[in-house]
């Protein structure tokens, strides 16, 4: 069945990303930007997936998350965090700690395409595994950050039909 949201109809954020993320079973996103401030919108629920996270988006990222994933990639969490004062604003702490959490853990695999050797990437969908095993897939304008998740205007359409699915997922 579709549904159609639209940010100027409902907080998309809760409505939708949050309520589907709550317990599901793997969340696997393309998106043109990933930024962790997704973390702020649905830090939470991104926890509560039972398995993994993998999203694949565009190589301009803020160099905040870039050196947040260095330091969990090589391990050296001792280092990341004596440097988190002088590199992060206190604000934004919580969320470059989860965010470093997840990397960590490898329950959140973020994979980076560059420009000049992919193209742009901008298409934006998502398939969510949810609770009960089955899928359900979204399309639209959202970025997977704040800003496409709570603050900008976007629409998407959800589908859970099984060719749009594996047609997402593909």
């Amino acid at each position: 069945m579709i549904k159609r949201y639209s940010s100027q109809r409902e907080h998309i954020g809760n409505l939708f990303l949050n309520e589907k993320l709550k317990d599901a079973l793997a969340y696997d996103r393309i998106a043109g930007y990933f930024s962790s401030s997704l973390l702020e919108v649905a830090g939470e629920a991104i926890e509560s997936i039972i398995g993994e996270v993998r999203i694949v988006c565009n190589s301009d990222l803020d160099p905040r998350d870039v050196e947040t994933a260095r330091s969990a990639e090589m391990a050296m969490r001792q280092e990341w965090c004596s440097k988190i004062d002088s590199i992060f604003n206190p604000e934004l702490q919580g969320r470059f700690q989860q965010l470093h959490k997840l990397l960590s853990s490898k329950k959140l695999r973020v994979k980076v395409l560059p420009s000049d050797k992919f193209g742009l990437v901008h298409g934006k969908a998502g398939v969510i595994t949810l609770a009960n095993g089955t899928k359900t897939t979204f399309l639209g304008s959202t970025n997977e950050t704040k800003a496409g998740w709570e603050l900008n205007y976007e629409l998407m359409w959800e589908d859970d039909s099984e060719d749009v699915v594996q047609w997402v997922q593909e």
